[in-house]
């Protein structure tokens, strides 16, 4: 709460900034993804203040959903059903302030503080695919300690300073504000900029990659998934038309296409 407060006492333009940033809407299940969630196994976690609500679902090689920014674990459920008939098991989990789990205020840095207490918790997982904000989440998991043989990358953008670089302009904040807003968020997040943008997230990526983004997406420019790959040397990039940000998670063909990247054996050289 201590956080809410402090945005009280800034200049309204630079607290608007800071609440684009940090609080994210809430967004109900549907009734398809209730009835799904209630046939995988819930628990909770305490990640730092809140209480993360997370779900396991298979047995097998355990692959981690990341969900992105206002969105839910529930929202990447298209993917359970062929994991589990590849032989993989699930869990996916509500970062902190969005869905099921507890907390007003969030980040991309929330997200995958919860990602590494969920490996702590649940052990090493084989695989990670996540989706928008939730990509940049796993990227810097990924370079604080998450260990994957791979990972999938979905419409994310490539790191969180870009984030800010684009709330900066869109709030019109003049050089004195946007220093402090940048100030505020490393103090939020107690993550500097520079640990949350290249070369710093490239350092957990010596694992393979898959990078899927749609040449529509209006919502994350595919030209951030093109400079991760472009940075990632032992990753493919899978460029799709006219599915655009969400609709993307739904598809077969490009839930086929992932799910076959993570069964291809490490040793074999995977090709579009």
């Amino acid at each position: 709460m201590s956080t809410l407060q402090n945005l009280l006492s800034m200049d309204p333009s630079l607290e608007a900034a800071c609440r684009a940033f940090a609080i994210p809407d809430r967004v109900r299940a549907t009734p398809p993804e209730l009835e799904f969630l209630a046939r995988a196994k819930r628990s909770t976690l305490k990640v730092n203040a809140d209480h993360v609500v997370y779900w396991t679902i298979g047995k097998g090689p355990r692959v981690l959903l990341v969900h992105g920014w206002c969105s839910r674990g529930s929202h990447l459920m298209g993917f359970v059903e062929p994991l589990l008939a590849a032989g993989f098991s699930v869990a996916l989990f509500d970062a902190p302030g969005h869905g099921d789990s507890e907390g007003v205020v969030s980040s991309m840095i929330h997200a995958g503080r919860a990602a590494l207490a969920l490996a702590e918790v649940l052990g090493d997982f084989q695989s990670m695919i996540s989706h928008s904000g939730g990509s940049t989440a796993a990227l810097w998991a990924l370079a604080n300690g998450l260990s994957v043989n791979k990972s999938v990358h979905i419409c994310g953008p490539s790191s969180m300073k870009n984030i800010v670089i684009g709330i900066l302009h869109a709030y019109g904040l003049e050089r004195t504000k946007a220093e402090a807003f940048q100030s505020w968020i490393e103090g939020f997040t107690r993550t500097g900029l520079d640990a949350a943008d290249f070369p710093a997230l490239t350092a957990g990526l010596s694992h393979q990659g898959l990078i899927v983004h749609d040449a529509g997406d209006r919502v994350v420019n595919l030209s951030q998934s093109q400079a991760l790959h472009g940075a990632w040397s032992s990753s493919k990039l899978l460029i799709t038309e006219g599915l655009g940000h969400r609709r993307i998670l739904s598809d077969l063909k490009t839930i086929t296409t992932i799910v076959g990247f993570l069964e291809i054996a490490s040793q074999r050289e995977y090709s579009l």
